[in-house]
């Protein structure tokens, strides 16, 4: 079993089988759950929160929130009791299938309509801990406040708000030792990228073009986003650096104006690929559809664009294909490294294909160094 099989690289876990050491620990995890103490901390709106014990039914709001809970609880989902029901589907998709295969108790009516919470739902669940969105107003909030439900704010935008997400989710599942690696984990790759990166001029950087929309209208990201964030850590340049806000709608004419000799393209519109682009006849001359240099951005446990749990696996890959003299990761063995101590699941070369996209950016430049 692939599970086992990561579980093994602990030396312990897979090995508990005489009756003598499984009551032994058993009697310790009981002891240790009686004396569970109370969980404190402040959400990233400033509230204060308190909980009875490390959360066991936790709901989490926020798309990128589930899964970001189950890698710090190992992969498990023993202790998420709702989820987005966007966040859901992609529960269906290869891998996360694969990752995360007892979902059955896990619900998904969560929400009304967005992120509007449907508290009849989540009084039945009877959660201990709800995460929610806190820079979208009060209204997602209050209700959640009224009915008495446990509710902890969270913020989105950049690398700084993930770390503490990551923070403040494995201390309210009494997983701050997973947590921590997670952390000394970006710490690390940002550290050995930005050791080349940082002293880049503006002329060795390459113009990269973030898509967060391509039908109906071209939509990107500008200064600020997490977005711009990858691009500039990465060794890239976003050329819609000068565009206010998140998702916001620009013309063909000024991508043409922008020539970005790359172009990012999202997760979160079914159905794009870059072979749309190349057909495109408007994107014809951009130096990033002449020079095949066009890509789908890779998803695994989470699509990659946003951040996540995954995010140090995307920022080598983006690293790599904008700077190939520059960048050689063993891009392969780390995805496998990483899914092993996120999930507890020994990934096949096909699933990692999967990941990465090969088969949608097959002929991309650069690509072929990642088989």
């Amino acid at each position: 079993m692939k599970k086992c099989k990561a579980w093994a690289a602990t030396k312990s876990r897979c090995l508990i089988s005489s009756p003598i050491v499984l009551a032994a620990v058993l009697a310790v995890a009981s002891a240790a759950g009686a004396r569970a103490a109370p969980v404190n901390f402040t959400d990233m709106l400033g509230n204060p929160v308190t909980q009875a014990a490390p959360s066991t039914r936790a709901v989490s709001l926020p798309m990128p929130g589930g899964t970001l809970l189950m890698s710090l609880d190992g992969g498990s989902s023993r202790h998420l009791a709702g989820m987005h029901p966007d966040s859901y589907a992609r529960m269906a998709d290869p891998v996360p299938s694969q990752l995360f295969p007892h979902m059955e108790s896990v619900r998904s009516d969560i929400t009304r309509s967005g992120f509007v919470p449907n508290v009849e739902t989540l009084l039945q669940i009877r959660p201990d801990m709800v995460w929610q969105w806190g820079h979208m107003g009060d209204d997602l909030i209050a209700p959640l406040r009224n009915a008495g439900l446990p509710v902890a704010a969270l913020l989105y935008g950049t690398d700084v708000r993930t770390r503490e997400w990551i923070r403040l989710m494995g201390h309210s599942l009494g997983q701050d030792a997973r947590a921590a690696r997670q952390l000394a984990w970006r710490d690390d790759v940002r550290a050995r990228i930005l050791g080349v990166t940082s002293g880049l001029r503006a002329e060795e950087r390459p113009g990269v073009l973030y898509l967060s929309r391509y039908r109906p209208q071209l939509r990107t990201s500008g200064a600020g986003s997490s977005f711009d964030d990858d691009i500039q850590l990465t060794g890239g340049r976003n050329v819609a650096a000068a565009v206010v806000g998140t998702g916001q709608s620009v013309g063909i004419e000024q991508v043409m104006a922008w020539a970005p000799d790359v172009i990012l393209l999202n997760n979160f519109e079914s159905g794009l690929t870059p072979a749309m682009i190349y057909a495109d006849p408007l994107f014809a001359d951009i130096p990033a559809v002449r020079s095949h240099r066009v890509y789908m951005i890779p998803a695994g446990g989470y699509i990659w664009d946003p951040p996540s749990q995954e995010s140090p696996l995307y920022w080598q890959w983006l690293s790599q294909l904008l700077h190939p003299g520059r960048f050689d990761w063993p891009l392969r063995e780390h995805i496998a490294q990483a899914y092993t101590w996120l999930y507890g699941y020994d990934i096949g070369a096909a699933d990692i294909d999967t990941v990465l996209r090969m088969r949608l950016n097959q002929g991309a430049a650069g690509y072929d160094r990642l088989r």
